[in-house]
């Protein structure tokens, strides 16, 4: 490599490594629906994590089997889930949010992929920094996220 490729390349990751920033999430989600729900938490923009790993990148990969992998995890009706330790998501510039993903039922990788955005059955809750706990109900049959202190 010469010399000026190893000055960009040194620019480079110097600005992209400036770019990116870490929020840390704990999140508590109580089911007031009478159906189980399926949660769990995507990101936007690289790098990619584990923990936030979004069902349809997920479901890429080839050696997963959709119909028996599990994402996210089960809230039975009545229940909530807590994180047992803050998560911390790595974003790639200011505008990257880290996600609350809920779905209607307790799905597998397969089933989760079939809802999409917007339908009655999912709701995208963005995470603020710190302390997240959220209500999920059933409003005119759908699925709604309400923050509580």
């Amino acid at each position: 490599m010469n010399l000026r490729a190893l000055l960009i390349a040194s620019v480079l990751m110097t600005v992209v490594g400036c770019s990116q920033r870490s929020e840390t999430y704990s999140v508590s989600v109580k089911n007031d629906t009478k159906s189980p729900l399926t949660i769990g938490f995507t990101k936007e923009g690289l790098p990619y994590q584990e923990e936030f790993m979004a069902p349809e990148d997920i479901g890429l990969d080839p050696q997963v089997k959709p119909e028996t992998y599990g994402w996210g995890m089960p809230v039975a009706p009545g229940k909530t889930a807590s994180t047992k330790h803050p998560m911390t998501a790595k974003l790639s510039d200011a505008e990257s949010i880290a996600y609350l993903r809920v779905y209607r039922g307790d799905l597998n990788l397969l089933d989760i992929m079939s809802i999409s955005r917007g339908s009655g059955s999912r709701v995208d809750l963005p995470l603020m920094p710190g302390q997240n706990n959220v209500r999920i109900i059933e409003r005119d049959g759908k699925l709604a996220a309400i923050k509580t202190p």
